[in-house]
């Protein structure tokens, strides 16, 4: 009897240690899992970033581009030709009385093309000459942001 008690115990033990090495095969396929579903979650979330910083450039690049065109097509017809060319590098761009403005605006940059242009109306047969004025603002790296323009007529003398 202390035969079979002894066979029957080794051969618990032996099935505890079966059993024990699949719940050890268990937890590294678990583990394996698991990194796989933190580095997805993770790559997510960077891009998410990613794609939030781009459209703030994006909202930043374009309010920049329309308070610039604004300034210039406020100027009188004969000043409009004295923009073209205007550079104003990324880092360095300023409100209207001079003062540089800070924040988000500091990561973009804004040029102005004047150039002369002619608009035809087509219902009404007439062509209006004028100027189309054009800014863009840029990144650092020279990637347009936003491109805005708008044509001014030529005042009637």
């Amino acid at each position: 009897m202390s035969t079979r008690n002894s066979q029957s115990t080794r051969n618990q033990l032996q099935g505890n240690r079966v059993r024990r090495g699949i719940a050890l095969l268990e937890v590294m396929i678990a583990v394996g899992i698991l990194t796989f579903v933190v580095a997805s979650i993770t790559s997510a979330i960077v891009a998410g970033q990613q794609q939030s910083m781009e459209a703030r450039n994006k909202i930043v690049g374009s309010v920049a581009a329309e308070s610039l065109l604004s300034r210039v097509t406020q100027e009188s017809w004969e000043l409009i030709d004295e923009w073209h060319g205007y550079v104003e590098e990324v880092g360095t761009i300023t409100d209207p009385t001079g003062a540089p403005i800070h924040g988000e605006w500091e990561r973009i940059g804004r040029k102005v093309s004047v150039i002369e242009a002619e608009v035809q109306v087509t219902p009404l047969e007439v062509f209006i000459v004028g100027r189309t004025v054009t800014v863009s603002s840029f990144t650092k790296d020279g990637r347009i942001l936003s491109t805005i323009e708008r044509f001014v007529p030529e005042p009637k003398s």
